[in-house]
């Protein structure tokens, strides 16, 4: 990966948030991320609704018929 654009970023940014991106990777993100403002915005609302999501969704669960279709549609893609 030596040359490194928004595309890239957004295309990774999951894996990278999810701690999946290797080192490497996550090296190549971390640093377009400091010198790209536009990406470093994106980067960081991503980090929040993350942030928001798991505070509102503590301690719930989905209902199990949810839970049914869910791993169902997993299963046949």
């Amino acid at each position: 990966m030596n040359r490194f654009d928004c595309d890239d970023l957004l295309e990774r940014l999951w894996a990278y948030m999810d701690g999946e991106a290797d080192e490497e990777a996550r090296r190549h993100l971390m640093a377009h991320i400091e010198r790209c403002l536009p990406c470093r915005q994106h980067a960081e609302f991503e980090r929040r609704l993350r942030e928001i999501i798991q505070y509102k969704c503590r301690g719930e669960r989905a209902p199990e018929t949810l839970r049914v279709e869910l791993v169902s549609l997993i299963i046949r893609s």
